[in-house]
Formats: C-alpha cells, structure tokens, sequence
C-alpha cells in the first residue's frame, strides 16, 4: 500500500531545490525582459532550440538508461556505469561539433539573423558541457540524494542570473548574456557536483559489454525523444517561418513564466522515476501506489493550474511593458505543465514492460497534430495560435500514452475526473486568451479550481494537513 503521508512529505523535501530554482528562474524572466528587448530574447530562444535537438542527438538516450540500470548495479560497478553511458555521446558531440564547425554560416544565419557571429562556438561548449551536466544531474537523482540535487539546482540557476546581469550591465544588453549565463552556469554546476561525487566520476572505467546493453535499452528514447522534441519546439520553429524574433521573444517570456509551474513536474519527475522502478522491482503487483500518486498529482497540478490562469494577468505585470501581451498568448501554454506531470504516473506501463518503441508512436501522432496545428493556426493567430495548438497536443500524449500503459500494466485509473477537469481547462484557457473579458475569464479558471478541490476531496485534505504538519516540524526544528 502507498504510504500517502510519507510520500507526500518526500516530495516536498526532496524537491525544495527544484521549489527554489522555480522562483529563482520565475523573477529571471521578468529581469531578463527589463535588460533585452524581445528580438533579443528571441534569437536567444532559437539558440535554445538548436541547443536542445543537439544535446538530445548527441545523448543517444544513454541518460535514460543510467537510471534505469543504476539501481541493478553494486557500488562498484556503477562508476563503470556512468563513463559507459557517457563515452558515446562525448564522440557524438565531436561529431556534431564537427557538422557546426562545417556549416556555420547558415547555423548563425537561423539562430540570430546573421552569418557573422559567435553564437555557433558557444553552441558546441554549451553542448559538451551539457552533456556532461546531464549526467551530473541524473547521476544525483540516482541515487536519491534530495539536499545535492537541489543544491545543484539552486547553484545553476543563481550563478545563471549572475552571469547574465554581469554581462548585460559590463558588456552588452543583446542575446549573448543569455548564451554566455547557459554556458557559464552549466560549468559551475558542473564542477560542484564532480566534486561532491567524485567517487563516482573517478577513476574513469568503461565496460564494452555494458556499453552495447546501454545503447540497445538507450536508443528508443532517441526516436521517441526526436519526437517529443518535434512537439515541444515545433512552435518555435513555425513562428521563425511565419513571425520576427519579436514575436519569439514574446511567446518565450510566456513559456519562460509559465514553467515557474514545472517545479511540480521537474520535482516530481525526480522523485517519481526512481521510486517507481524500485516500488516495481520489489513487487509489480502493488498497483494502489500508482493509482493513488496519479489522484494526488492530478488534484495538485490541476489546483496550480486554475490559480495561475486566475492570476495571469498579474503575474505578467512583472514583466517589462513590451512583453505584457504575453499574457495572452500564456493560458493555453499551462496545459504543458498540467499533462506532462500526469503523463509521467501513467506511462510507466511503457517502461516497466521494455517496450519503449510505443514512445515512439504516441509522441508521433502528437508531434504531428503539433505541427499540422501549428501551420495552421500561426499564420492566422500568430504566438497565439502556436499557444493553442502546443497546449492541445500535450492533451494527446497523455490520452495515447495512458491507454497503451493500462494495457500493458493494467491499473485502475480514474480518468474520468481528469477528463473532466481537462474540458473545463480547455474552456477557461479559450476564454481568458480569445474573449477580452477579463471577469468572465477569471470566474471560469475559480470555478474549475472549486471543481478540482471537489473532485479530489480526499486528496485536498491530505494535502493541507500535511502541508501544515511539514510546516509546524520546520519552526520545531529551529
């Protein structure tokens, strides 16, 4: 049975550092929009882009399987783990680094308008730091250790600030602060959590045999990765077809503030991977926990959800007056967060059972939804459009992905209740980014909130008075 108090207390001390990069990295944001205009802040954006479908390339899905194997193996053995999962992508990222090298011109010309810059050789130390980053970080997650991993977190994102007001304030207010804070601030993080694990890193030992196994469990995560980043960045690149780079800039401040959200994704992904693995390695049969993690995740999600459309247009006061219309393109965005942190309860069926290529045909479909909608919708609404259609998607993955997983592992889902929430979602969002009524909007998103509360009784209850109970120890405890 799922011990509901004690999983819920882990979370929140387990993700305190993912709590406080989210606040950190939500008032970045608002203090990048007051130091770079949004062309800049566009072609920052498409760096990132760039960047992302790299890094992703390069890893070859070698991330996912060091999660997956770390729990199988002795202490002994897990540091030849780590530098067999990570020899491949360090010649893969020579690789790409040769093919940017090659084609830098036109690189430069699609991230930041010109063929003369800079951008394409920060790309390729941004890439190998972030591949080693990568592991840095999933490394920690491994082996639960909560205060490090936060302790990285918060480092990175404090040191990424920094390095991005020194750089607009002693050199220049353009794109580059934003490149040189991703570069530097991986670096910092980085050397930190060498040296806090450096037992792990050193010395460097590499299994050829492992190596194959990494790559055979690996690779269908590239394809399914390959699509999910096809979903996730599509936008992007259809508004570089069709917009400006203000245009990017205004819809990545939208996405920028609504990620403040993904502290319960990224909190609970952290979390929720590795204890899942090791509740089913211990007994597959113990199907309550799943099903009672998805009433408690999709109550707190969907609560965060209807409060941040409530306050939207507040939040985004935050921002400098050329980014406010941001707000409007922001609602449909929420739903990146919402469905994504569900998706991860409910798609461990896929992993559990091996047959990681249905990654591949559920993230497919939603890609391709993605990308029709998108063509469709930003030549008629602009960043609005491309809002809409990222928003929906995310609703396909996890509609695909959570009917593939309960029959593969079967478990008693409620879905119905989600169903639910999600159409009342969906209406509220159309209202608050296409109506112009302020009121109407907001009483919408309060009423889906008093729904959720409704729905999730139970859940809402167990929440406060744990909540409270976490709070009362700390003050206890100083």
């Amino acid at each position: 049975m799922l011990n509901e108090q004690y999983l819920l207390k882990k979370y929140i001390s387990f993700s305190l550092g993912t709590w406080l990069r989210a606040i950190i990295s939500f008032f970045i944001t608002p203090i990048t929009t007051w130091l770079i205009n949004p062309a800049e802040f566009g072609k920052a954006t498409m760096f990132s882009t760039v960047y992302s479908i790299l890094l992703l390339v390069s890893i070859l899905g070698t991330a996912n399987s060091l999660m997956r194997f770390f729990p199988q193996k002795s202490d002994e053995e897990k540091s030849a783990l780590l530098w067999s999962c990570l020899i491949v992508p360090i010649f893969m990222s020579i690789l790409v680094g040769f093919v940017v090298l090659v084609f830098k011109g036109p690189i430069n010309s699609f991230l930041v308008g010109t063929r003369i810059s800079n951008a394409y050789l920060i790309l390729i130390a941004t890439l190998v730091t972030g591949i080693f980053q990568t592991f840095n970080l999933n490394l920690v997650r491994s082996r639960g250790r909560g205060i490090l991993f936060s302790t990285l977190q918060v480092v990175q994102s404090v040191s990424q600030i920094g390095f991005i007001l020194l750089y607009a304030f002693f050199v220049n207010r353009d794109f580059y602060a934003l490149l040189y804070a991703q570069l530097f601030s991986n670096i910092v993080a980085l050397a930190l959590g060498i040296a806090l694990e450096r037992s792990f890193w050193f010395p460097v030992r590499i299994d050829k045999r492992l190596v194959r196994e990494i790559l055979k469990y690996g690779y269908p995560f590239v394809f399914s990765g390959l699509l999910w980043w096809l979903l996730t960045w599509t936008d992007r690149f259809v508004l570089r077809l069709y917009t400006n780079f203000s245009d990017i800039g205004l819809y990545s401040a939208a996405f920028k503030v609504i990620s403040a959200m993904s502290l319960f994704t990224t909190g609970f992904s952290t979390l929720w991977y590795p204890f899942a693995y090791e509740q089913y390695e211990k007994n597959p049969e113990n199907k309550m926990l799943f099903k009672r993690t998805l009433d408690y995740v999709a109550f707190l999600v969907f609560s965060a959800g209807f409060i941040l459309l409530s306050f939207k247009d507040v939040i985004f006061l935050l921002l400098a007056k050329s980014y406010r219309t941001s707000a409007e393109i922001s609602p449909f965005l929420i739903l990146y967060p919402v469905m994504v942190t569900m998706t991860i309860v409910v798609a461990r069926g896929i992993d559990f059972s091996k047959k990681t290529y249905w990654f591949i045909i559920t993230r497919g479909v939603s890609a391709l939804f993605n990308l029709a909608g998108n063509f469709l919708l930003v030549p008629l609404f602009g960043p609005k459009g491309a809002s809409v259609s990222t928003g929906l998607s995310f609703i396909f993955v996890f509609t695909i992905e959570s009917n593939v997983s309960k029959r593969l592992y079967p478990v008693s889902y409620d879905l119905r209740k989600i169903y639910l929430l999600v159409g009342i979602f969906v209406l509220s969002a159309f209202l608050h980014t296409f109506s112009g009524n302020l009121i109407v909007s907001v009483l919408a998103s309060i009423i889906g909130l008093i729904v959720a509360i409704f729905l999730y009784k139970a859940e809402f209850l167990k929440v406060w008075s744990t909540g409270i109970g976490f709070l009362k120890s700390l003050s206890h405890h100083r």
